[in-house]
């Protein structure tokens, strides 16, 4: 028996002084775009709704971040380009 794992998980940091929170979701598809200038990726992610701690995310003891999967954010923007 073979066993994989994988973490497709997906990480956008917001940025603090403004206020944004950070983005926590999970990768669903991946596309390349050819162009004369090279190539750009792209991944297209099912977000997940962290803007309410109590229903969203928690940090633990540790300081890993624990997601409600069960809460998905609501958006027609789900990719976000590679870097």
């Amino acid at each position: 028996m073979y066993l994989k794992l994988q973490n497709s998980g997906i990480l956008v940091r917001g940025d603090e002084n403004t206020g944004n929170l950070n983005y926590f979701g999970v990768m669903t598809d991946i596309i390349e775009l050819g162009y004369s200038s090279g190539n750009h990726v792209l991944f297209r992610c099912n977000w997940w709704d962290v803007y309410s701690k109590e229903r969203g995310y928690k940090e633990n003891k540790y300081g890993f971040v624990l997601i409600n999967s069960k809460h998905k954010l609501r958006t027609n923007e789900s990719y976000v380009l590679a870097s």
